[in-house]
Formats: structure tokens, C-alpha cells, sequence
């Protein structure tokens, strides 16, 4: 009887697993579509956009400079490697600096594309669902000019 019980446990572990699994790659392939169609608008190739870390190179370069892409990655190699503990100072600050250029990443993205603060708000909490709606919508990219300027 406990067998069947611990069976039964594993099997409903096992099939959570695989739902995580097939829902992460659902989510990745989303973000890919539509990255996909969003480089298309700015004048990339868009199988770039399927290539985990150098489509966020390539968004960095488009939209900003890849220096700072570089400063984004290195942040959030800091916190990755950081893993449980936390409490260092050097981790909590590369997270709130990989947070930031995140976010500032996605307002120049937005702005790129012709909108503001809250639909950059809206690409950095639900980023997959609007890169979706900027690859496929109706938005035109334009290259602006951010010589100097921060945002």
C-alpha cells in the first residue's frame, strides 16, 4: 500500500514536472515569435531572435549600446552565481543594477516603437505577451536618436 502511495506521488511529481516544462518552452517559444517579427521591423534578420542571449544583444544594440548589454549580462551572472545567498551586498546590487537596465532597456524599446512609461512598465512585467503585441501590431520601429541621453 505505501508503494502505491509513493508511486502515486512520484507519478503527480513527474507529470508537474513536465507541465513546467512544456509550459517554460510554450512561454520561450512566444517571446521567440515574436521577437522574431520584431527584428524583422527593425531591419534584423529574424532568426536572431530565437538565440536566448544574443537576441538581447542584438535588442541592446538596436535600441541602445551593447556596452551596456554587457554590464546587463555581467549583473546577472553575479546574481545567478550568487544563488541562495542573498544577503551579500555585491548580489543585491548587481540585481537592482540588471533590474534597472532592464527596465530602462524596455522603456528605450517602447519609446522605440512609439509608446511611453506604462507600455514599458507592461514589456518588463509581462514581457513575452507584449514583445508579442510589438512584433505582430500595428507599431512601427524607428531608430531614434539617443545620443547623450540616458532615456
Amino acid at each position: 500500500m505505501l508503494t502505491l502511495i509513493l508511486l502515486t506521488i512520484l507519478g503527480s511529481v513527474l507529470a508537474l514536472g513536465t507541465l513546467y516544462i512544456f509550459g517554460m518552452l510554450f512561454w520561450y517559444l512566444l517571446l521567440a515569435l515574436g521577437r522574431w517579427q520584431m527584428f524583422e521591423k527593425m531591419g534584423q534578420p529574424g532568426w536572431k531572435g530565437f538565440i536566448p542571449i544574443y537576441s538581447d544583444y542584438v535588442l541592446y544594440g538596436s535600441c541602445w549600446e551593447t556596452g551596456v548589454f554587457w554590464v546587463a549580462l555581467a549583473a546577472s551572472a553575479i546574481c545567478a552565481l550568487g544563488g541562495a545567498d542573498s544577503r551579500s551586498l555585491l548580489i543585491s546590487l548587481a540585481g537592482m543594477i540588471g533590474a534597472a537596465l532592464e527596465f530602462l532597456l524596455s522603456l528605450r524599446v517602447s519609446r522605440a516603437f512609439g509608446h511611453g512609461i506604462p507600455f514599458a512598465i507592461g514589456l518588463t512585467l509581462f514581457h513575452p505577451l507584449f514583445v508579442l503585441y510589438l512584433g505582430f501590431g500595428p507599431d512601427r520601429y524607428r531608430r531614434l536618436d539617443w545620443s547623450g541621453s540616458l532615456f
